[in-house]
This record gives structure tokens, C-alpha cells and sequence, in this order.
């Protein structure tokens, strides 16, 4: 009798492991689930005993070589298994939907579709822990489902080229962060990456460049080597083995063959599709935009790119060829015989209208063999067939334009969904200038609010970027690519924005296992993002710092250097005077690695209204409406290739004495200060009288600086004030992009 009674409490007790109360344990799951409950209960098993019962062979190999990785766990397979995948046929489970219900019983998933099972399959995977040889899984009930059928990854490997396993990790990433569209940037003015057999010089000539290239990576250490040959492909079979890998994973790939510009690797190899007096051209070793640009006046260039369109069709079965259609330089086009005759025939009144009839007519080609155009936002100018879809990535603008013309569309702004920009100020971080960090990628809003609310389904997605000039070895990808791609991750799957709080508790959960994946993630920076919000009636500016880390913000006003002496930042508060903020947190050693700072001048021209003569780039507004008379330096409105030509108008007649205008000067980033500067006011804004003429000229060297012309005079009363910024127009010869088009910043107009 006392033996049958201590083997009962030894089951007991056994049974007792399987299901232990626990306080609520702490999720580390990213995308979080739509809808989720969790008990205090854990399901406990020792490890060896985790069995799985799932028909797909390929989902389950693809688990159980993560959980090797992350715990050293075998899954075995087994009919009554602790882990049961099922199948359903259940219309209220969409596609990649699925439910997953853990309960002292095992674990139970359900699908309706195959994608629904890979994707709880991740789910599974961040809720298993591992405990002194014991499987722990917390008791949840999870209904979960995708917000945006378009969650994409784009990568360019035309830059530099990434080999077949690299893109294959780099698949594996997009997977485990439930992401299912990768955008394949193939080809590029630096070098062709895929294998057209008809056009063999695509790849013979095309996808091998003189030097390694883009010095600046040499100057940070990221790579050694400069003046080899350098380059790479990928073969049909190659690509065909990607896609099969990916579609294991649900990712559909969208391939890019860039037109009409960005092609100067492709002409180099076939010259005869450039224009003929257009100049000798060299595959690209330096970032920016060449003078690579397909003749829109030969016909052998259409059946050129229509041969290269098939073969890429045959490769890639998705819905989606993107035909990239940004940053085209029209010079050669107007000093063409052939494309100024193709404007006459077409009755295209500029070269404007000449490339939206280039890219109406590869769309229809593609629309013929049932795909889908989508492109970046510029393809937007000339109109499109309802069908094409745009990307919108010069600011929001060009999605809001898109979606309330009826286009799809697809967020993926530069700021902050280029993860080629550095996510933290440390000086050895991989990545051009500029910063992104995790929380503007979690917090910045994914569909903009000015599209009217009968539009917004237009918005299929949201997409992060990751362009390779300042990347050249895999391990710059990983380490831009995480951890702001748990954000990207997140805004995608997730129907709600949780806390930032919330959020940034789950991925310090979550890194310690990815760097059991060999992955060095970017550190979350210390950055203080100094947000402006100008009262232009009041004269005054609201002020708010918002960060990543916990730690205590100190800053001053008065331009001076902030120390742990230094005022804390409580809440916002307001500016009623001329301000100079900087702002930091320091690291336990008492070290800063960067000082946030944002100077504000209330000034005669603050708020005030004016026209431009030549439109800035939407990327570049300056902060809005008001982008060169809001008061704080140091964001600025950029113009390509033309003058920043503007006329204040302060409203009334006002008396001045005093204007200065600013102006960034960084050449090697294609940013050059004015040639020439020129102030003029009037009281009428008809008859001007010139104030100041400021001749500087062009620098010739490698600095990134902020040039300002003042100028006092005798008090004077105007209503108008007009400023012209001659441009150098294009980049000198000297210059590594030389006769690229080049940029005029300025990010403030002062009048005192």
C-alpha cells in the first residue's frame, strides 16, 4: 500500500513538470500576433522527447535546423506527436493565416494553406526555451494573420555582387521575420547580375567592372582592395535554384531590370542601344547616376530589352517585373536625331513625356504577357495604365499621388526604410551618411494619412531597402539589416503598433539568439532625435526629444557641450527665443557617441510663404511646407541640377537689413555649394534692387561642410525678398561622377 502510494506521487509529480504555473513570461515574438492570450501555464518536456507529426517535409527540415542552431533540439517525427501540424479547409483562415493553441496537451496548428504553416512554424519557434535539458513553451492561443499582402526586403547586388548562399541567408532572414516579397535589384550602372543567354556580353562584359571601387569603403576599412577586377553573375540555373529556395518560403521574388536609365553596364557591353553621339561610356566603380541611358529612338532597343524581359520572365513565375524608371538623365536624349524624332512621332512634347512613352511601351509588352509593372515613384510622371504599381520612395508624396490615381502601391520611403543608412553614429558602422534607427523604422506611419480614406487599400505594402555601395561584404548587410528589420517586420505583419517600450523589450529578447546565427546586428543607437514643431503665428517652436535607449537625455540651448550636469529632459516645452539645442545620453563609462544639435532662429522670415522656380526633390523638402523659413537649420531642401531660385514674401512691408542664406557643401556625395549667389528685394515684387552678389565658386576637394552668404546693408523696407543659387549644374570634371547631375542643398533663408 505505501509503495503503490509513493508511485503515485511520483507520477504525480511528473505530471506536475508538464504543466508549470509561471508568472506571465515575457514574448519574445516579432511580428507579434493579431490576436493572442497566454496563461501563466508552461508546457515542460525534456527536450528529447519534442516530437512532431507534419507532412511537409521542407517546413520541417527548415525548423528543425533552426532549433538546432538556436538550442541544439532534434525534432522527432512521430503519428501522436507533441507538436501537430494540421491542414484545414476553413474559408475563415485566409492564405498565410493560421492558429496556434499550446496547452498541457501539445501543441496544436492549424492552416488552410501551406504558408500558414510556415508562418506559425516561426511563431513556434521564438516561443520555445530551453531549460536545464527541459522544452518549455508558454500556454498561448494565437489567431494570427498578415496586415499587408506585400511585406518586402529589396537587395541590390549589382553594386556588389553577393554569391548564391548569401542570397539564400539572406532569404532565410526575410523568412523568419514572416517577410514574403524580395525585391532582386540585378542590374545597375556598376554591373549586370543576370545570365540572359541571347545577350551573352550582358554578363561577359557587363557584370565585370575595372576596380572594386567606391572609395570610401577603402577609407573606413570595410574593404582593402581597389584596383582588381572585380564583379560576378548569376547563371539561369543559379536563379532558378533561388526562386525554388524561396518559394519554399512563400517569398515571390521581383526582379529589376533597370530602364532607361541606370543601364551603363548593359550598354557598355551592347553600345549599339545608346545613343550614337552620346559619348563613350564605363561601367560604373563610384555611387550616383551615370549617363547610361537606353536610346528611346531605336527600335532595335525595344526588341532589345524585350528579349531580356522574356528571358527574365521565364525565370521569375511572379505577378511583379519592376522596371525601376527613377533618376534618368534626358541630356542624351536631346541632342539624339533618333529620340527627337521619336518625340515628333509621338507628339511628346519634352523629354519628359518622351520617357513616359518608354515605359508605357514596355508596359503594355509586359501587360501582353500577363505581368505586372511597378516601378519607383518617377514612373508616375506621364500617367500609367491602371494596372502598374508604383513604389513610392521619394518621401510619401508619390504614394499619396499614386493611390488617389487608383495605382497600388508600396511605402517605402528613404527615410526611414533605406537600411543602407547607418542606424547609429558609431564611425566604423557600414552604410551611407545619414541616420535611420529602429524606432524611426517602428514608428514612422505606413500609410500616409493625406490619401483619402477610400484609397487607402491602394497601399498593398511596405518595403525597406538595402542598396550595396557602402556594403560590400555580406556581414554589412546582416549588420544594417537587423535589428531595424524586426521593425520593418512588425509595421508589416502586425494589424496594430504596439509600444515602443514593448517593442524594444522583445528585441533585446530576441538578439542573443540571432547571434547564435552568426549575426553581428547593428547596436541601437544612442541617437536623441530632436523633433521641431514651429508655431508660426505664435513665434514660437515646440520641442521634443524622443530616443531609443531608457537612459536620461541631457541637453542645453545655448550651444554649449551637454554634461551630466546639464538640464534633464522631463516632457516637451516650448522655445519663444533663438535657440542653439543640443542633446545626448551617455553610456555607463560616461562616454556620448554622438550630440544630436538643431539650431532655431526666429527670424523676419519665419513661416513666411514662398515660390520656388524649380521644384525640389520630394526626398528632400526641408521638412515640409515651409522648408526654407521654418526656422531650424540643418534640414534642407535639395535640388538637382538647377538653381535654387525663390521669392519670399513677408506679408507686409517689412524694414531688413539683414539676409543670409545657407547651403551644404559635401561634392563627393554630389553636393556642391552655389557658384553664384544673389540677393534682390522690392516693396511691390515688381521692380527689384540688388543688395549682395557673392561669386564663390566650386570646391575641389573632399569636405562636407555648411557655406553661408550674410550681408548687412541700410535698413530697408520690402515686402519681397528673392534669392537666386546658381548650381554648378553637373559634377566637374575632377570629379569621380563626372557629368553626373549635381545637387544644390539649402536649409535656410534668414532675413533680419
Amino acid at each position: 500500500m505505501r509503495l503503490n502510494l509513493f508511485i503515485l506521487l511520483i507520477i504525480a509529480s511528473l505530471l506536475g513538470a508538464c504543466n508549470q504555473k509561471h508568472e506571465l513570461a515575457p514574448l519574445k515574438l516579432i511580428p507579434y500576433p493579431a490576436e493572442l492570450e497566454q496563461s501563466a501555464d508552461v508546457l515542460s518536456i525534456p527536450a528529447k522527447e519534442l516530437t512532431i507529426s507534419l507532412k511537409d517535409e521542407s517546413i520541417k527540415e527548415i525548423l528543425s535546423s533552426q532549433l538546432a542552431t538556436e538550442h541544439q533540439i532534434k525534432l522527432v517525427d512521430a503519428d501522436e506527436a507533441l507538436i501537430r501540424f494540421v491542414k484545414l479547409n476553413d474559408d475563415a483562415l485566409p492564405a498565410e493565416a493560421y492558429r496556434l493553441k499550446v496547452n498541457d496537451k501539445g501543441v496544436l496548428i492549424e492552416a488552410s494553406e501551406r504558408s500558414g504553416h510556415l508562418y506559425a512554424a516561426q511563431t513556434l519557434r521564438q516561443l520555445i526555451t530551453l531549460n536545464k535539458g527541459r522544452v518549455e513553451i508558454p500556454h498561448v492561443s494565437i489567431s494570427d494573420y498578415p496586415r499587408f499582402a506585400w511585406r518586402g526586403m529589396h537587395f541590390d547586388v549589382s553594386r556588389h555582387f553577393f554569391s548564391v548562399d548569401e542570397v539564400k541567408q539572406f532569404l532565410d532572414y526575410m523568412y523568419m521575420n514572416k517577410l514574403n516579397v524580395f525585391h532582386w535589384h540585378l542590374v545597375d550602372d556598376q554591373g549586370w547580375r543576370l545570365e540572359i543567354k541571347k545577350y551573352p556580353k550582358l554578363t561577359e562584359v557587363g557584370a565585370w567592372r575595372e576596380h572594386v571601387g567606391f572609395n570610401a569603403n577603402q577609407a573606413k576599412g570595410l574593404n582593402e582592395k581597389y584596383t582588381e577586377a572585380y564583379g560576378g553573375y548569376y547563371t539561369q540555373a543559379d536563379v532558378k535554384e533561388i526562386v525554388a529556395y524561396a518559394s519554399e518560403r512563400n517569398i515571390t521574388i521581383v526582379p529589376e531590370i533597370e530602364l532607361p536609365g541606370h543601364s551603363a553596364a548593359a550598354l557598355v557591353a551592347y553600345p549599339e542601344y545608346y545613343c550614337n553621339n552620346a559619348g563613350e561610356l564605363k561601367i560604373w566603380d563610384q555611387a550616383g547616376v551615370s549617363a547610361g541611358v537606353y536610346c528611346a529612338g531605336k527600335e532595335s532597343t525595344f526588341q532589345f530589352l524585350e528579349d531580356v524581359l522574356s528571358e527574365t520572365m521565364e525565370l521569375f513565375p511572379g505577378e511583379f517585373i519592376h522596371i525601376g524608371g527613377d533618376e534618368t538623365p534626358k541630356d542624351t536624349w536631346l541632342a539624339c536625331p533618333d529620340c527627337r524624332k521619336r518625340m515628333k512621332q509621338e507628339n511628346a512634347h519634352d523629354e519628359h513625356e518622351l520617357q513616359s512613352y518608354f515605359v508605357h511601351r514596355i508596359e503594355k509588352f509586359l501587360n501582353k504577357h500577363d505581368r505586372r509593372l511597378i516601378g519607383w515613384d518617377e514612373i508616375l510622371d506621364g500617367g500609367l495604365a491602371q494596372s502598374a504599381a508604383v513604389m513610392s520612395w521619394r518621401g510619401v508624396a508619390g504614394g499619396v499621388k499614386a493611390a488617389e490615381a487608383g495605382h497600388d502601391v508600396v511605402m517605402t520611403p528613404m527615410f526611414p526604410y533605406y537600411f543602407n543608412h547607418t542606424q547609429n553614429h558609431l564611425p566604423t558602422s557600414p552604410g551611407h551618411p545619414g541616420i535611420s534607427t529602429l524606432r524611426d523604422v517602428y514608428t514612422f506611419p505606413s500609410i500616409p494619412q493625406d490619401i483619402s480614406a477610400d484609397k487607402r487599400q491602394h497601399v498593398i505594402g511596405v518595403q525597406a531597402n538595402l542598396w550595396s555601395e557602402y556594403m560590400p561584404l555580406f556581414k554589412h548587410i546582416e549588420h544594417n539589416l537587423f535589428p531595424r528589420v524586426y521593425a520593418l517586420a512588425e509595421v508589416a505583419w502586425s494589424p496594430a503598433i504596439r509600444e515602443w517600450d514593448d517593442f524594444h523589450q522583445r528585441v533585446k529578447l530576441t538578439l542573443p539568439m540571432l547571434e547564435k546565427h552568426g549575426v553581428k546586428a547593428g547596436e541601437i543607437s544612442y541617437h536623441v532625435r530632436i523633433n521641431v514643431s514651429p508655431n508660426y503665428e505664435n513665434k514660437t517652436a515646440d520641442i521634443e526629444f524622443v530616443t531609443e535607449r531608457s537612459n536620461p537625455v541631457y541637453y542645453t540651448i545655448d550651444c554649449s557641450e551637454p554634461t551630466t550636469n546639464s538640464q534633464v529632459y522631463k516632457a516637451p516645452f516650448v522655445l519663444e527665443a533663438d535657440a542653439h539645442i543640443k542633446a545626448c545620453q551617455f553610456k555607463r563609462d560616461g562616454s556620448t557617441t554622438y550630440i544630436s544639435e538643431k539650431q532655431l532662429i526666429f527670424h523676419k522670415a519665419f513661416g513666411k510663404p514662398y515660390e520656388l522656380k524649380y521644384a525640389y526633390a520630394p526626398q528632400y523638402d526641408g521638412g515640409g511646407r515651409y522648408g526654407l523659413t521654418n526656422g531650424f537649420l540643418g534640414v534642407e531642401v535639395g535640388v538637382e541640377e538647377k538653381p535654387i531660385d525663390l521669392v519670399i514674401d513677408l506679408g507686409e512691408v517689412t524694414e531688413i537689413s539683414h539676409i543670409n542664406s545657407r547651403f551644404k557643401n559635401a561634392p563627393l556625395s554630389w553636393v556642391f555649394g552655389p557658384q553664384k549667389v544673389s540677393y534682390h528685394v522690392s516693396a511691390t515684387g515688381d521692380e527689384y534692387t540688388n543688395v549682395a552678389v557673392f561669386e564663390p565658386g566650386v570646391t575641389e576637394s573632399d569636405v562636407n561642410e555648411i557655406v553661408q552668404y550674410p550681408i548687412d546693408f541700410k535698413p530697408t523696407k520690402v515686402r519681397y525678398v528673392h534669392i537666386v543659387a546658381e548650381s554648378v549644374g553637373v559634377c566637374p570634371s575632377w570629379h569621380p561622377a563626372a557629368g553626373g547631375k549635381a545637387w544644390l542643398f539649402s536649409d535656410e533663408v534668414i532675413v533680419k
